[in-house]
């Protein structure tokens, strides 16, 4: 029996569409190499490793009291940054910002004493180059030279509440808090921002 003209133009395509089948590659769609790049780690350049900031930080302490209806917090700053001499030498300014939002003290106003005797309002400046309350040191990190700068300031936060006794129970939950923590974030300036340095200190309240 002969083949028709359209069986074989059947087979033909049959046969095409196999070997087409056979010689495609696996293709990788858009999102799959956006999630391989996204994994990929990307390293900081040696002018950025240069004013990288590190950080030598305890545990932080908060004092309490209540006098009548008024309860007082003073929050100690203790927190010391590290870097290279040279990258301190070029920086313009290094930032140290604190972030009381993981903790009770965000729920309170607070004060802190100004270089002219006063004070400020919820307000704290950030440049550890230009701060009274930083003192500078030369250590040895490992065999290496650091610029170590060391911040001590003090926080006084207040809230005044109905009845005394509203205020001793407040006392009480802080003093059995052992949860609460603050977020430093430091980072240098220098014609632009540098990658930011990001830690977490826990609070420990007293009386």
């Amino acid at each position: 029996m002969k083949i028709t003209y359209i069986a074989k133009r059947i087979f033909f395509h049959a046969v095409l569409i196999l070997l087409l089948a056979s010689c495609q590659k696996e293709a990788i769609s858009p999102s799959q190499e956006i999630k391989t790049n996204n994994t990929t780690s990307i390293k900081l350049s040696e002018d950025e490793l240069l004013r990288k900031v590190s950080f030598n930080l305890p545990a932080q302490n908060v004092k309490t009291a209540v006098s009548d209806n008024l309860l007082t917090l003073v929050y100690t700053e203790d927190v010391a940054v590290l870097l290279d001499p040279k990258g301190f030498d070029l920086s313009y300014s290094i930032r140290l910002n604190e972030s009381f939002y993981n903790s009770a003290l965000a729920g309170f106003s607070y004060t802190l004493p100004a270089p002219n005797g006063t004070y400020t309002t919820d307000w704290a400046g950030n440049d550890l180059k230009v701060l009274n309350e930083v003192t500078r040191s030369n250590v040895s990190v490992d065999g290496k030279e650091m610029v170590k700068l060391h911040l001590t300031r003090y926080f006084t936060f207040t809230k005044r509440y109905a009845t005394s006794q509203d205020a001793l129970s407040q006392q009480s939950i802080l003093l059995n808090t052992k949860t609460d923590v603050i977020k430093f974030t430091s980072f240098v300036v220098f014609g632009k921002e540098y990658p930011a340095t990001t830690t977490s200190a826990l609070l420990v309240y007293t009386k």
